[in-house]
C-alpha cells in the first residue's frame, strides 16, 4: 500500500468512527442521504443510498424465498419418502419366499427413491466396509476402485450419474454370518445421491433388508 493509500484509509477510518459516534448526524442532514452516491452491487453505475439499501433488501428477500422454497420442497419430499418407506416395509413383512422378498426389496426401493435401478448383488468379502460406511455420491466423484468392484458384480450403466451401494450384514442374526451382499441403487440424476447423504438412514434400510433375507432363508432351511 502506498503512502497516499495509507493516508486515505486512515482518513476514511476517522470519518467512519466519527459517524458511528454521532448517530444524530443524518437526522440533522437528512437531505445528504439523497446526495450520497454508491456503486451498484451488480451494475456499473452509481445509485443513491436508499436505492442501494432497497437492492440489498431485494437480494436478501430473494435468497430467503429460495431457501424457504427449498425447505418446503425437501419437507414435502421427505414426507412422501417416509410414507413410501412404510408401504415398502409392509411389503417386506408380507413377503414369504426368497423371490417375493427380493422383488419387494428391488422394486419397492426403486419406487421409494425414484431411481432407475435397484439391485441386490451377490455376497462378496470386499463389500465389508460398505456396511458401516455406504458408498454414496455422484458417479464421477466415486473412487474408481469402488466402481470397478461393483462392475465385477453387475453392468454399470454409463447413464447412471449417482449411486449408493449399501453393505447388507447377511446372517448377522444367526450363528453363521456370511460375506455381506450389497444393495445397489442408481439414478440418472446426479443430485439424487450425494456424498453427504445421511448414512444412518441408509444403514437402517440395510438392516431391514438383511433381516428380511435372513428370515426367508431360515424358513427355507427349516422347511427343507
Amino acid at each position: 500500500m502506498s503512502v497516499i493509500d495509507a493516508k486515505q484509509a486512515e482518513q476514511e477510518e476517522l470519518v467512519a468512527e466519527w459517524l458511528r459516534a454521532t448517530p444524530g448526524f443524518f437526522e440533522r442532514y437528512a437531505n445528504l442521504l439523497n446526495e450520497i452516491r454508491l456503486k451498484h452491487p451488480h451494475e456499473d453505475r452509481a445509485i443513491s443510498l436508499q436505492e442501494r439499501q432497497m437492492t440489498l433488501l431485494r437480494t436478501q428477500n430473494q435468497e430467503l424465498n429460495r431457501r424457504l422454497s427449498e425447505m418446503l420442497h425437501f419437507g414435502s419430499r421427505n414426507d412422501k419418502t417416509q410414507q413410501a418407506l412404510v408401504a415398502w416395509l409392509l411389503q417386506l413383512m408380507r413377503a414369504n419366499t426368497k423371490e417375493e422378498v427380493e422383488s419387494a426389496i428391488t422394486i419397492g426401493l426403486a419406487e421409494v427413491f425414484e431411481v432407475d435401478s435397484a439391485q441386490l448383488l451377490s455376497p462378496h468379502s470386499a463389500f465389508g466396509p460398505w456396511i458401516d460406511t455406504p458408498l454414496c455420491g455422484s458417479a464421477k466423484e466415486l473412487a474408481a476402485a469402488s466402481v470397478d468392484l461393483l462392475a465385477t458384480q453387475t453392468a454399470i450403466d454409463p447413464e447412471w450419474q449417482s449411486m449408493v451401494a449399501i453393505g447388507l450384514p447377511i446372517g448377522k442374526s444367526t450363528s453363521t454370518p456370511q460375506s455381506p451382499a450389497v444393495l445397489l441403487l442408481a439414478s440418472k440424476d446426479e443430485t439424487r445421491f450425494t456424498a453427504d447423504m445421511g448414512a444412518f438412514y441408509l444403514k437402517q434400510i440395510a438392516e431391514l433388508t438383511a433381516a428380511a433375507l435372513d428370515r426367508v432363508k431360515a424358513y427355507e432351511d427349516n422347511g427343507s
